[in-house]
């Protein structure tokens, strides 16, 4: 009788679940996984809300202004119709996409001129109801950590501050270059910061050259969203480069409960195939 019972629990072991999931996050989408539809005008900025919704099941979405209209920043109906286009389809706009703030000696006088040069992000941010704005940051590369650290905080400050008069959160997002492709360096950025509107967005495919497994793990405990990032999709489902189990229990250890966006940027499969392969990637791992 004990012997039965042990094989019965063996056999109920093994048709558990292999990794338990003890984040409770949600499924976004990146604007910029759709980039094709845009350029080619198969798809436009007001309709893509809907067509989150309807193709994917997906409600959290980001903006990138590339899949704006042309001359959208003189168009003051234009972001009020964006939030509208997204309300009616039941759908959050929960991140802007902003660019690079740039702390290299010969950025140093335009950003002084320009103050912060990344309101706008924020501002547009206030118009869609979005709690986040994606930002970079550089600094010069022949900087040591301590200096570029500074640096980027001085720079970093007024957009900070202006993101918490507008109730906003900055997310950094790793870029491909010295210090900021490196998990560890923006970790110790944002505690070295410690301005509670300034946080991190990991992103798989933007720590080259690094142990993104560990720059993961390095950036979790100060990330207030996730880029999921693919490439090419294997034949077998699998994503090429990226170990998306691995990365997920990392997330899952974490008990992460934001937004995990999609990110394709593949060739192999169109940008519906693409995010529909992502999205399985996700909810399987």
């Amino acid at each position: 009788m004990k012997k039965t019972l042990l094989g019965l629990l063996v056999v109920w072991s093994l048709l558990l679940p292999t990794q338990s999931r003890s984040a409770d996050y949600e499924v976004g989408l990146s604007m910029y996984s759709l980039r094709k539809l845009f350029k080619s005008g198969q798809l436009t900025a007001m309709d893509y809300p809907a067509f989150a919704k309807e193709k994917f099941g997906i409600t959290k979405i980001d903006v990138w202004t590339g899949g704006f209209p042309e001359g959208w920043e003189d168009d003051a109906d234009f972001l009020p119709n964006l939030k509208k286009a997204a309300d009616e389809s039941g759908s959050e706009i929960f991140l802007v996409m902003a660019q690079i703030v740039d702390c290299r000696p010969d950025e140093e006088k335009k950003l002084r001129a320009k103050g912060s040069m990344h309101k706008w992000a924020v501002d547009a941010a206030e118009t869609l109801d979005s709690k986040f704005v994606r930002i970079f940051v550089r600094a010069d590369p022949n900087a040591d950590e301590d200096i570029a650290t500074k640096k980027i905080i001085t720079a970093l400050e007024p957009l900070a501050d202006y993101a918490k008069s507008k109730d906003k959160i900055l997310v950094i997002e790793p870029m491909p270059i010295k210090h900021s492709r490196s998990g560890a360096f923006l970790a110790n950025l944002v505690k070295t910061f410690g301005h509670d509107h300034c946080w991190l967005m990991p992103d798989f495919g933007k720590m080259k050259g690094t142990d993104i497994y560990q720059g993961t793990e390095d950036m979790m405990p100060y990330a207030k969203a996730i880029s999921a990032k693919t490439h090419n999709i294997n034949e077998d489902g699998s994503a090429e480069g990226f170990d998306y189990p691995r990365l997920m229990k990392i997330i899952n250890d974490t008990g992460y409960n934001g937004i995990i966006a999609i990110e394709y940027e593949g060739k192999n499969l169109g940008p519906v195939e693409g995010v529909l392969a992502t999205k399985k990637l996700i909810e399987q791992s």
